[in-house]
């Protein structure tokens, strides 16, 4: 159970829509967006999510024990300009990758281009950042799925052998209204930095990027590209190296690493 009054007293969010089960977070955030947005930043949080989005047409495994929610922006509050709306994104990844290497101090926690989370290099976290309009207001929805106190021993194969959960790799339960503060926390910092110095956000990203250095392949649009990742670029863009070419993605889905 989630203390609601506790996640408005000690972050910047106002106003939280709480359901026990639901489908998607960020569904049920679209459909109230135009109630959501005047509260803003306003939260969509559940203790089970039953048919969770991911990128594309990928969907989100949870289990209960995980944590989901969706945190609905109105964008114009964020001081950003619109080429610079997709680094929420990647600012997303970050703040949750914080927030999470404070909970496995002996572990490696990393960031995988454009927004997965990933525990010695097994996935924990998955993000979908959509953007709506409602009226005449545009908004943000950052929906974020942790694997927190669910266990994966029982999930299918395909998803065992790529993700991993908090408490698989530690062990330890922890209180989930704990984990969804700290990372509320840092994401309030992260859109800051941004703001102020999205530079900054860029050179943390690299810091924790796991391709970084590796043979990559990258699939974007209709074309699947292989070569090496050098880095996220001050556009937010991932720069992929084949031969002597260097190709400048600012969308796509990182198939091998």
């Amino acid at each position: 159970m989630f203390d609601l009054r506790r996640i408005t007293r000690e972050t910047n969010v106002r106003f939280v829509e709480y359901h026990e089960t639901l489908d998607s977070t960020n569904k049920l955030a679209a459909e109230l967006l135009s109630d959501l947005l005047p509260l803003s930043p306003s939260l969509v949080l559940t203790s089970c999510q039953t048919a969770g989005r991911g990128r594309g047409a990928n969907t989100w495994w949870a289990t209960p024990g995980a944590l989901t929610f969706s945190l609905v922006l109105a964008a114009e509050g964020l001081s950003l300009s619109t080429e610079r709306l997709p680094f929420v994104s990647l600012a997303a990844g970050l703040a949750v990758r914080n927030a999470l290497a404070a909970l496995v101090p002996e572990k490696v926690v990393s960031v995988k281009w454009p927004n997965d989370v990933l525990i010695s290099e097994q996935k924990v976290c998955g993000i979908l950042t959509q953007q709506h309009a409602a009226q005449s207001e545009s908004g943000l929805i950052i929906g974020i799925g942790v694997n927190v106190n669910n266990s994966l021993n029982a999930s299918p194969d395909t998803v065992r052998q790529k993700a991993t959960s908090v408490f698989d790799l530690s062990g330890t339960h922890h209180d989930l209204t704990d984990v969804l503060v700290g990372i509320l926390t840092e994401l309030t910092n992260a859109l800051t930095k941004l703001r102020d110095d999205d530079k900054a956000i860029v050179a943390e990203l690299n810091a924790h990027s796991i391709l970084n250095g590796r043979s990559i392949t990258v699939q974007t649009g209709e074309t699947t590209i292989h070569g090496t990742c050098d880095r996220v670029d001050d556009d937010g863009c991932l720069l992929v190296r084949v031969g002597k070419k260097t190709h400048q993605l600012n969308a796509g889905t990182v198939l091998d690493w």
